[in-house]
């Protein structure tokens, strides 16, 4: 192998959305480690990033396969019960035949052997923080991690969602960069980061430093975000009732929210550094947000229903890319990296929906959402209004001014940043337009969900962890 075949870092943060973070002008010094990485003469801030879908199994699967969620399926059908269809080929997959060692570390059980993502890689570490000690590899930064609850948690605890796996992660990471660094080929390693998604939980040392006098005590602040978060069934329940919050409770949440995308920002930089620091190979390092989270948005929280750029819109800072002739402001999706980074690595796929970075952008993104469950909204308020979302798989087509919209049922059109009023009668030139467009991206516009031959197949553990992130 030749020292000209980069390594790749690629780190994906939990539910973070581009307008809170300072490396994309947010008002709080939030991200100070994605602006120094930004800042450096071969870094990149990309202001117009938007990720596949809105939820971990489908963004996921759109950035390992380089495909829209239309076409891998996983997550099209609203419970992620299908794993990824046989016939792609995942990135971890085509690098390994081109001479890569790959690895995935992984927070998430959407992202895990269940649903078909952990394809390709060669180490594939999927962690419960319930369950470190199983792990040699673990064990030791699972008691570093304890040492410092007071740090890094809020003491001891025997409930799941009161801790998250950001610095026991760290710490694993390290070690691999070190460690595979140190063999003959070159390596690619994916890691799913666990922060900031709700219940939001952030280090008691984050917690002062986002919270004013203006919003509650951090003890009744995080009483407050299990109370609202700290279930499915009261993710639910919000939602249903409308996401009636007070101002200083939605304060409150998003100073939590900001806390944890802090947190997140320290694992990249330390991340960051330990990259920097190795001899030899150039490294590519890639971070982005998987999808957002709402705050009261067509009210609306956590990442459900809608195609909002409150979901959509994530952070996407490089470095080592070769970016010096993109244009950086233009719209860009996460395939569009997924293609960029593999063929940067001299790996490239007939399959692959995006456009290299390097070539004239788009002038539009598509991001798209599964089948709609009303069921477990309906079962809380039966009057719960179901009409003013699709419930069919749809299609979001967003250019610099507008967002059209289509599924099955019927098509919108939105005039940004307003996603509630439907202005298609007064531009129908712009909704042909964008229709036509899709019509020449997407396989197949109007698909249809079913039971496929294939299922997911989630172990006690995995599902228990679902459950403290307030999936089940």
């Amino acid at each position: 192998m030749t020292e000209s075949r980069p390594n790749v870092v690629w780190v994906t943060l939990e539910s973070v959305r581009a307008d809170h973070t300072s490396v994309h002008g947010y008002g709080r010094d939030t991200t100070p480690n994605l602006e120094r990485i930004a800042a450096r003469a071969d870094g990149a801030r990309f202001g117009n990033c938007f990720s596949q879908s809105i939820w971990t199994p489908a963004s996921s699967a759109s950035m390992l396969t380089g495909t829209h969620l239309f076409r891998h399926g996983v997550g099209l059908d609203g419970n992620a019960e299908e794993p990824l269809r046989s016939d792609l080929r995942t990135v971890p997959e085509l690098l390994g035949e081109n001479g890569y060692f790959t690895a995935c570390l992984s927070s998430n059980p959407y992202l895990s052997a269940a649903t078909g993502l952990d394809r390709g890689f060669e180490k594939f570490s999927w962690l419960s923080l319930k369950h470190l000690y199983k792990h040699r590899e673990t064990v030791l930064p699972m008691l570093a991690y304890l040492a410092r609850l007071r740090t890094y948690a809020h003491g001891f605890s025997l409930e799941g969602h009161e801790h998250n796996l950001t610095y026991v992660m760290q710490r694993v990471l390290q070690r691999w960069v070190r460690s595979f660094s140190r063999g003959d080929d070159p390596f690619f390693i994916y890691v799913h980061c666990p922060n900031p998604h709700l219940p939001y939980t952030p280090p008691e040392k984050y917690i002062d430093r986002y919270l004013t006098d203006d919003e509650f005590a951090p003890e009744a602040a995080l009483d407050l975000s299990f109370e609202r978060y700290g279930s499915q069934e009261r993710v639910i329940e919000n939602i249903a009732d409308g996401a009636d919050f007070t101002d200083r409770e939605w304060r409150t949440i998003e100073a939590l929210y900001d806390a944890e995308i802090a947190y997140a920002d320290e694992l990249v930089g330390r991340l960051f550094d330990t990259v920097e620091a190795l001899d030899g190979r150039e490294t590519v390092f890639v971070v982005t947000g998987d999808h957002g989270d709402l705050f009261g948005e067509q009210g609306l929280v956590g990442h459900n229903l809608v195609l909002d750029d409150g979901l959509t819109n994530v952070p996407l800072v490089t470095h080592n890319l070769d970016t010096d002739e993109v244009d950086t402001e233009s719209l860009v999706q996460h395939i569009d990296v997924t293609r960029t980074v593999a063929a940067r690595l001299g790996c490239d796929h007939e399959q692959f929906q995006g456009r290299p970075l390097s070539e004239t952008p788009y002038d539009t993104v598509i991001s798209q959402r599964g089948v709609a469950q009303f069921e477990s909204y309906l079962d809380v308020d039966p009057g719960f209004d179901t009409d003013r979302f699709h419930a069919d798989p749809v299609s979001a087509v967003r250019t610099g001014e507008f967002k059209y919209l289509e599924s099955e049922a019927r098509t919108e059109l939105f005039r940004l940043p307003d996603e509630t009023e439907d202005v298609e009668a007064h531009y129908p030139h712009t909704a042909a337009r964008l229709r036509a467009e899709l019509g020449r991206r997407i396989d197949d516009p109007h698909p249809t969900a079913g039971p496929s031959a294939d299922e997911t197949n989630f172990t006690p553990e995995m599902r228990e962890q679902l459950s403290d992130l307030g999936y089940i």
